[in-house]
Order: structure tokens, then sequence, then C-alpha cells
């Protein structure tokens, strides 16, 4: 009978090649680590693709923070005009006996009154308003002396292009209708960054007949 061949065992094969085959798994092991890597090209392209991120990213923030700073510095001159305009006619409101000066008629650039004080202090007071050095000027007196001793009522950050009192039925008596006070003003900020001008206007009717 013819004889089976067994089946060749680890000990039976050659030491050359089982360090052959030991040797090439290493370095085979080796190439693909090596593969894993990035090449130099690689991290070139990829520092600047990241760089441009950055750049443009700090940029658009730096731009959203003087969004946001031009929008408070414009809200605060809003205010301060709004506030301004606001005193004078709550003031015209209740005023009697008005007299423009400083224009012809309907405009003038500033006005007298008498404001009625019926809570404490004088019954009655007079008051004007004129435009000044860029800025709203009220005076506790006659609008003759309202440029020089009177004080102003908007902030030093805001720069008053224009202050005009539009008067009808200005003059006493019953047939010339109820008197109507228009304020018109034009201002813009003492910031030259902020190149944004404002226009701000209003009409008054005093509560009180001017018999």
């Amino acid at each position: 009978m013819p004889k089976v061949k067994g089946r060749r065992t680890n000990a039976s094969r050659p030491p050359w090649l089982v360090h052959w085959a030991f040797s090439f798994w290493l370095s085979s092991f080796g190439r693909t680590q090596a593969r894993a890597g990035f090449t130099l090209l690689e991290m070139i392209v990829a520092t600047g693709l990241f760089a441009v991120v950055i750049i443009v990213s700090v940029g658009a923030l730096l731009a959203i923070g003087k969004a946001q700073v031009k929008a408070t510095n414009i809200q605060i001159i809003q205010d301060n005009l709004r506030f301004s305009l606001e005193a004078m006619t709550k003031e015209m409101r209740t005023g009697t006996d008005f007299v423009p000066d400083d224009g012809s008629a309907p405009r003038y650039q500033a006005i007298q009154f008498t404001h009625a004080r019926p809570q404490g202090g004088p019954p009655t007071e007079t008051v004007s308003y004129c435009f000044e050095n860029n800025a709203i000027v009220r005076h506790d007196d006659e609008v003759d002396e309202c440029e020089d001793d009177g004080f102003a009522v908007t902030d030093s950050s805001v720069i008053i292009d224009d202050l005009t009192f539009y008067v009808i039925g200005e003059e006493p008596g019953p047939d010339d209708g109820q008197p109507r006070i228009t304020i018109s003003l034009r201002a813009h900020s003492a910031d030259p960054a902020l190149a944004t001008s404002f226009t701000l206007q209003t009409t008054i009717t005093p509560r009180q007949r001017d018999f």
C-alpha cells in the first residue's frame, strides 16, 4: 500500500522561511503605519485653511463688536434728543403768553412763555428756549438773556444743527384760535465715526386758552 504523507508541522519548516515571513510581516506593518501619517504638503494646506477660518471669524467678531458700539451710541443720542424735546413739550403744554424771537413768522429760533407751576415754587415763571452754540439752551427768564445766562439741555455728545419753532396763533384774543407750536430740530453726533443725522419734530397745543 502507498504511504500517506503526513501534514508538515511548523517544526518541520526550515528556520530561514520562518525568519523571512516574520521580517516581511514587520516591514509591511511599518509601511502601513507610515501611510497613516500626513505629508508636509498636507500639513501646510491644513494649516493655511485653519488660518483663513480664524482670520474670517475674528474679522466677523470685530465687525459685530463695532456695530454694537455704534448702535449703543446712536441709542444714547436718540434718548438725549427725545428727553430734551419732551422736557420742552411738557413745559409749553402748560404755558401761556408765547413770545417767539430770533426770526420771522412763522419760523423762529427762540421762544419765551409763561409757565405755570402749580406744585411748589412761584405760581408762574418766565421760561425761554433758544438755539445757541449748537445746543438747546434753557433760561428761567426772558429770551433776551437766554444766550448769555442759559444752560444747555442737550449733552455735549450731541451737536444741534438747527432748532426751529413754528408758532401760530400766539397773539392773545378770542378769534386767533388756540396757539400751536411745532418744534423741529436736526442734530448729529459729536463723534466723527458716527456719520448719522437725526431729525425730530413735535407739535404742541397748550392746555389753556390764550385769551
